[in-house]
């Protein structure tokens, strides 16, 4: 580097102000940089966290077809509570929704004109009663008058004629007298057996005739699932045949089983009625929403297990492990489930080294080696 001098008063070269002070910066950076002669080294850089996780290959497997159906949760037995005679209803005991016992009293029936059928019943029955032991008499004093000869047969014969019709009217008053009387205990329905009051049908003053119903009851014992199924789908089925069955508003699946199979086609929807037993539990109501999914033949597929099948920023995938044991992840299309396992639509070939159970902290790049062999 070049330097401005200028004569000294003792003729020796002096520098001048400017580039004295040039010279004295570039010399202590000199100086620094003899001091440190190596460059500062970059920091090292840190290997992908190491990962200890079960692993699984991927695989051709029979996997079932499935056909879901919606349905409703039903009682096996239903009861409808109908009056056996005519009459006003005097008073409905019970409330929608209420469990009753066996015995229980349900409704009441204004029995006014029970009542009095049944003493008009008594009075034929004392009247006919009456004629009959007047008929007896008369044949029994007839008969000794024919013997005397002093009364000819055919007043005999009438009398026993006599006799015969007030034994029969006798009985037909006894018969009438008996209906009356048991009409007295349907003016107090009761309830058959523990159930559940589902509806009210009628209310206190209306008008009832035999047969009319007023309650609608749930009989409470197991349960059942109703769904309708197409015809081409009840071939398959038998009693039996267990069948998973999400429940509305239910955390996972119960197991139920074929009950029954109406093979009989409602010629509308062309749909063939079939009834899922379900297992005692309290969550369990009769009109819940559920839905039964029926196992059809299985059939191969690429199958992974439910339990690799992760999400990444809301994209389904997987997390594959190549040769050098680094994980990568990978979005996969996964189709039908059965038994605990997905259908693989697309993404994957078999034998694929997939990790199971991936935590959240496994991310792509991450090295993974295989603590057990999810075969």
């Amino acid at each position: 580097m070049c330097c401005a001098f200028s004569a000294g008063p003792w003729g020796s070269p002096v520098p001048e102000a400017p580039a004295r002070a040039l010279c004295a910066v570039l010399g202590l950076g000199l100086a620094l940089a003899g001091c440190h002669p190596e460059a500062e080294q970059a920091q090292p850089r840190q290997p992908p966290p190491v990962h200890r996780l079960a692993v699984w290959r991927v695989e051709v497997r029979p996997l079932p077809l499935v056909y879901p159906a919606p349905g409703s949760v039903v009682a096996r037995e239903r009861l409808e509570v109908a009056s056996r005679i005519t009459g006003f209803i005097r008073r409905v005991t019970v409330q929608e929704g209420e469990v009753v016992a066996a015995g229980q009293v349900l409704v009441e029936l204004d029995d006014a004109a029970v009542e009095a059928a049944a003493r008009g019943a008594e009075a034929s029955l004392t009247s006919a009663r009456a004629d009959l032991e007047d008929a007896r008499g008369d044949v029994e004093r007839y008969r000794r008058l024919v013997q005397t000869q002093a009364l000819a047969e055919d007043a005999l014969r009438d009398a026993r004629v006599r006799l015969a019709r007030a034994e029969a009217s006798v009985a037909q008053a006894a018969a009438e007298l008996a209906a009356r009387q048991e009409d007295r205990g349907h003016t107090r329905i009761v309830s058959a057996t523990g159930a559940r009051v589902r509806e009210r049908l009628r209310h206190p003053g209306d008008l009832v005739t035999a047969g009319t119903p007023i309650l609608r009851l749930d009989v409470l014992a197991t349960l059942e699932l109703e769904v309708f199924l197409p015809a081409s789908r009840v071939e398959a089925l038998a009693p039996g045949l267990a069948v998973p069955v999400e429940v509305e508003s239910a955390p996972g699946a119960i197991e139920g089983w074929v009950a029954s199979v109406v093979r009989s086609a409602d010629p509308v929807t062309r749909r063939c009625k079939v009834r899922v037993a379900l297992p005692e539990d309290p969550g369990l109501m009769p009109g819940q929403f559920a839905r039964a999914v029926f196992p059809l033949e299985a059939r191969p597929a690429v199958a992974v297990p439910d339990r690799a099948v992760t999400e990444r920023a809301g994209i389904p995938g997987v997390f594959v492990v190549d040769e050098a044991g680094t994980a990568r992840f990978r979005s996969v299309q996964l189709g039908r489930g059965a038994e605990g396992y997905r259908e693989l639509l697309a993404g994957l070939a078999p034998g694929a080294t997939l990790v199971l159970d991936p935590p959240a902290t496994l991310a792509d790049g991450h090295r993974v080696e295989a603590s057990v062999d999810g075969r």
